[in-house]
């Protein structure tokens, strides 16, 4: 089976013979219920190739089609002038590079079309190409618009975000202005931005990205997985020497988890999906295509508190669309595909990593960047691991410092949440069942941290010695809670040197 890595044009895939998991029921039923819609997904998720499916049927390519469960409704392959925008393929350092992007591709359309435009300003342009594509063809016009959201991702927190804002306000003024001309409008991106932020007002806009209809229509659903490649799933499994159901779950546990809806199914990230099959490993092939720069600044910049992924409970407005200038890590971290929907009770959605890939990326993606240490060096977590497996104590504390002394000097040292998000994501990404600032009836743990033999019960002293911290644990009796379990607990006092902005002496104790 031939599997389109990198391939996102519909045609290619269909004529190449390339796997094609078949959404085309979805797509019809989308087409019928409505005209103007907008889909957030996160990156890798199959956007680009949705709008390039789009761009074939509403250009009429029925042959395309064949044995795809479109075929079987009453849709009639009607051909429409289609243009399609796609903003990852322009470099926007200033907004008179949009302007010029949305231009040219005016320009293009126009000399395929055999249309003259004179108008010069780029939104007068668009919507001067638009109606005279109506006149001339005596046909709607179907707009698709891919990743819309690059252009203002690539200057957040900069200057001429609020320049970049106005051109894209322009182009959508323009777009709510020519509805009568226009037969359907798509647009996809991986953040939510306000629609009177961006959208310039298109109330008409239909935000399907929480729809339950349309979970599935980006991912893979399980049914999809076992369905259409039952035959690579029994090639795994004996490559693996592994029940079928064994490796089933083990390929859940690494790939599906995305929820789009609280009462939608989980689906699988494609490209994951694919790279496992194609390569017969399991790695972590969504980390390779690298985390948003953006999203690890604003974690840096507003000092995310990344235990909060705990416990990470928000309710319904916290889906809302948000503000470029005020963008905060929570919702980014969801759109993004870092966190989503694992539970819902009672109007409280309960957020979390997806699965095991994304959650490793992501720790690992945070160590390398606020440890500074490189994201391929795995030798000193192997060494936390080892260390703390055998009980060594001492050699733990000496490979902690190798991340702390790699912290910029620019760090305030009593910036507790940089520090703590470096400690909590080194033993995430370990696999090691860490809490941080865990509550009980006398107060409230610094941390604690479970290996397969050990409960580690630990306090550090920012102003004060190792025995303060001793004996802040004892005092307040916070092994308590994990006593009378089948693990051995080992109570740590840790100093925080802030000469050397590094951990200090230690003290360890039989809990």
């Amino acid at each position: 089976m031939k599997y389109p890595l990198g391939i996102q044009t519909f045609s290619e895939i269909r004529e190449q013979n390339y796997l094609y998991v078949d959404k085309t029921a979805l797509i019809h039923q989308l087409i019928d219920s409505g005209k103007v819609y907008f889909l957030s997904r996160p990156r890798r998720f199959g956007k680009s190739l949705l709008i390039s499916t789009l761009e074939s049927l509403f250009l009429g390519q029925k042959s395309l089609f064949n044995g795809l469960a479109i075929t079987d409704t009453d849709y009639d392959f009607t051909e429409y002038p289609v243009i399609k925008l796609e903003f990852t393929r322009v470099v926007v350092k200033q907004a008179e590079d949009l302007e010029n992007y949305i231009i040219n591709a005016a320009n293009s359309y126009a000399s395929t079309y055999g249309i003259e435009l004179t108008l010069t300003s780029y939104e007068q342009r668009f919507a001067e190409l638009v109606s005279k594509l109506h006149k001339k063809y005596q046909q709607k016009v179907v707009l698709l618009v891919d990743e819309y959201d690059k252009p203002i991702l690539s200057h957040l927190n900069k200057p001429t975000l609020a320049a970049i804002k106005e051109t894209i306000n322009g182009f959508y003024g323009a777009v709510k202005s020519l509805d009568e001309h226009l037969r359907f409008v798509f647009i996809t991106g991986v953040s939510k931005f306000a629609k009177v932020s961006v959208f310039s007002g298109m109330n008409n806009l239909t935000d399907i990205s929480m729809n339950n209809r349309y979970a599935a229509l980006c991912g893979i659903t399980q049914q999809e997985l076992e369905t259409h490649f039952d035959g690579q799933i029994n090639t795994l499994a004996e490559k693996f020497n592994q029940d079928k159901t064994a490796l089933l779950a083990k390929i859940k546990h690494w790939y599906n988890g995305y929820r789009f809806e609280e009462d939608a199914p989980s689906v699988y990230n494609p490209y994951s999906l694919l790279c496992l099959f194609d390569r017969q490993k399991f790695l972590n092939f969504w980390f390779e295509t690298a985390t948003p720069t953006f999203l690890i600044e604003l974690i840096k910049t507003q000092k995310f508190d990344l235990s909060l992924f705990a416990n990470f409970e928000v309710d319904e407005l916290f889906f809302s669309a948000i503000e470029p200038e005020r963008m905060t890590p929570e919702p980014v971290l969801l759109q993004t595909g870092y966190l989503t929907i694992v539970d819902y009770n009672d109007g409280w959605y309960k957020l979390d990593f997806p699965n095991y890939e994304v959650k490793y990326a992501f720790n690992r993606a945070i160590v390398a960047e606020f440890g500074h240490t490189p994201a391929g060096d795995m030798r000193y977590l192997r060494n936390l691991s080892q260390s703390l497996n055998a009980g060594d104590i001492g050699e733990f504390i000496k490979t902690l410092r190798i991340f702390f002394a790699n912290i910029p000097f620019n760090i305030n040292v009593k910036d507790e949440k940089y520090y703590q998000s470096l400690f909590y994501a080194i033993f995430t990404l370990l696999g090691f069942q860490i809490e941080a600032e865990v509550h009980t009836n006398d107060g409230r743990i610094d941390c604690v941290l479970q290996t397969d033999s050990t409960i580690y019960v630990i306090e550090f002293k920012l102003n004060g010695s190792k025995e303060d911290a001793l004996q802040q644990i004892e005092d307040k009796h916070y092994h308590q809670k994990y006593q009378g379990g089948t693990k051995p607990i080992v109570l740590l006092g840790v100093e925080f040197d802030q000469k050397s902005r590094n951990i200090g002496q230690f003290v360890e104790k039989q809990g």
